[in-house]
């Protein structure tokens, strides 16, 4: 394989077209985000890596509010061979007051098919059972336990790449649900 240049050629087409799709997504989230956000976040990021666990990725990242132990993002990614995701991430004093807000939604969660993040380190992404827990899965009382125990607080959703015609829209109604978790 590493004679045929058509392999990295595809392989950049893919991460091409991907960075197109989160443009996109980008646009329709600047247009939907309210004026908190819009005043205290930094302008949305696309990152690009090569290595998350051994695979290229690309993150798209608003708000993305960073301001020492307090955190506020809603994460769009897209993991080479693996999924899409929308992950709502919140510490300090973002976690604190979302807190109520979050077990309230727990029906509303459950029933669209999120996780709750139970893992110590909040930058691993992957959806072993190490990491997250179907949220349909839990009693609302371990729910809430989760959710005031914790540190940080992980709520996500993902496809698989082979919805990649709907990503784009999956994406973008994901970060409306979680951005209203919040707001």
């Amino acid at each position: 394989m590493f004679s045929d240049a058509q392999v990295i050629l595809t392989k950049n087409s893919i991460i091409q077209k991907t960075t197109a799709l989160l443009s996109d997504v980008q646009e329709a989230l600047i247009l939907e985000a309210p004026n908190f956000i819009q005043e205290t976040s930094p302008s949305p990021k696309i990152s690009k890596g090569e290595n998350y666990l051994g695979l290229p990725y690309l993150i798209l990242d608003y708000p993305r509010i960073s301001k020492g132990e307090n955190l506020f993002f809603i994460r769009s990614m897209f993991w080479w061979g693996n999924f899409f995701s929308s992950t709502l991430q919140l510490t300090g004093e973002y976690k604190m007051k979302a807190e109520m807000s979050l077990i309230d939604s727990f029906k509303k969660l459950n029933q669209h098919d999120y996780f709750i993040g139970i893992n110590d380190d909040p930058w691993i992404h992957h959806f072993e059972e190490n990491n997250y827990r179907k949220i349909s899965d839990l009693s609302l009382e371990s729910y809430t336990m989760i959710i005031e125990e914790s540190k940080h607080i992980k709520i996500a959703a993902c496809w698989p790449l082979n919805e990649w015609d709907s990503a784009a829209n999956k994406l973008i109604e994901s970060w409306k649900l979680l951005n209203d978790l919040v707001a």
